[in-house]
């Protein structure tokens, strides 16, 4: 018996991010990418780029871990920042210029 979806092994996973990071891979990632998450219209074409390189980064190490928690941290990311990019107040607040004054030492948090 098996499952209807069955997991992607590691080594599957590894496999499919060598066949991804090469120039013609990349290229066919950004190409399927507005059709597979639609928010990153809101990206840059730089900041698609960097979005799809850090995708095809992840999933070597993911699949020797066994966990996509990468995976889905860097989506969770950039969607994040895609919905701020999308929302002009929301961009307008993070990009205005931070009054020049000094509020001192920033110290590290307690654990």
């Amino acid at each position: 018996m098996t499952t209807a979806h069955p997991a992607p092994q590691p080594e599957d996973t590894a496999d499919l991010a060598a066949l991804l990071r090469n120039h013609a891979g990349e290229r066919a990632v950004l190409r399927a990418l507005p059709s597979a998450l639609p928010w990153v219209h809101h990206l840059s074409p730089a900041e698609r780029e960097e979005f799809t390189g850090e995708l095809l980064n992840v999933p070597c190490g993911a699949g020797q871990l066994e966990t996509h928690g990468d995976l889905h941290r860097i989506i969770t990311e950039w969607r994040a920042t895609a919905r701020v990019l999308a929302t002009p107040e929301l961009t307008a607040q993070l990009i205005r210029l931070l009054p020049d004054e000094d509020h001192g030492e920033v110290t590290c948090p307690l654990p």
